[in-house]
C-alpha cells in the first residue's frame, strides 16, 4: 500500500477522499487541525505525538450491506498490534479496559449501488501524556505502559495486518473475521447498563453484525438491535 506522510493537514479523510485514484493509498499526518470522529464527534491530538492515518481502498467486490466487516478488519488489526489488552468498543473505538485509546471514523462512496471507495480513518492516542478537552475517558498507550512507541512501525505492523485481513474477506473468509472481532469485543461477556431512547436499561452484547447492527440481550431475556447512535454505553 501507497504510504503519504503529510505534517500538517485539516483532515486525513478529506485528503483521500479528494484523490481521484484506483490504488490503496495510506495517508498518515503529525496533526489534523479537523479531524473527525463518527458523527459530529472530533478528535485530540497533541503534534507528533499521537498516530492519526487514514486508508483509501477500493473493494468494489464488497456487498453493500456487508461494508462494517471493513470495520470489524481494521479494528482488529489495531487491537492485535496494539495488544495490552485492549477492546473493540462497538461501532468503532478501541479501548484499554473502560477509557478510549483510538477512534475511527468511515467514508463511503456508492456508485450505482455498489461500492466505489471507502476511506477508513484512525486516531491513535500513542505517546501523548496529558489530554485537555472535554472527552471523558481518554488514554494513551504511553499512559498505559510508561514508554513511548515508534509510531511509524505500529502503521507498518497495523497495515500489514489489516491487508492479510482484507485479503481474507476477497476470498470469502467472513466468518473467522467475524469470530475474531468478537472475541476481542469491549463487554463480550456479562451484563452491563446501556441507555436508548426509552431510558436505562441492563443488557449482554450478543452479537455484531456484518451490516453494523449490533444485538443485545436484556435481563427478561428480550432482544434488541440498534444501529449506531442509536444506543449508549453507560461507562
Amino acid at each position: 500500500m501507497k504510504v503519504v506522510k503529510l505534517q500538517h493537514i485539516g483532515s486525513t479523510n478529506d485528503y483521500l477522499l479528494g484523490m481521484n485514484t484506483t490504488e490503496d493509498v495510506c495517508a498518515v499526518a503529525d496533526y489534523q487541525s479537523a479531524g473527525k470522529g463518527m458523527g459530529t464527534n472530533t478528535w485530540e491530538s497533541e503534534a507528533g505525538k499521537n498516530l492519526l492515518f487514514s486508508i483509501l481502498i477500493h473493494p468494489t467486490w464488497l456487498p453493500v450491506t456487508e461494508q462494517y466487516l471493513m470495520s470489524m478488519a481494521e479494528a482488529i488489526a489495531v487491537v492485535e498490534v496494539v495488544g495490552l489488552g485492549t477492546t473493540i468498543k462497538w461501532p468503532n473505538d478501541i479501548y484499554w479496559q473502560d477509557k478510549k485509546m483510538s477512534g475511527t471514523r468511515i467514508d463511503v462512496n456508492l456508485q450505482g449501488g455498489e461500492i466505489r471507495d471507502m476511506v477508513i480513518g484512525t486516531g491513535i492516542n500513542v505517546n501523548q501524556r496529558e489530554f485537555y478537552s472535554d472527552a471523558p475517558n481518554p488514554i494513551s498507550l504511553f499512559n498505559i505502559s510508561k514508554r513511548e512507541y515508534d509510531s511509524d512501525e505500529l502503521l507498518r505492523e497495523i497495515l500489514e495486518r489489516f491487508e492479510e485481513y482484507v485479503e481474507m474477506l476477497r476470498r470469502g473468509d467472513k466468518d473467522t473475521i467475524v469470530k475474531r472481532y468478537h472475541e476481542r469485543l469491549y463487554r463480550r461477556e456479562g451484563f452491563y447498563r446501556y441507555a436508548d431512547k426509552d431510558g436505562e436499561f441492563e443488557a449482554e452484547l450478543l452479537r455484531v453484525h456484518p451490516n453494523g447492527i449490533m444485538t443485545l440481550r436484556r435481563r427478561d431475556g428480550s432482544l434488541s438491535d440498534y444501529e449506531f447512535k442509536e444506543v449508549k454505553f453507560i461507562i
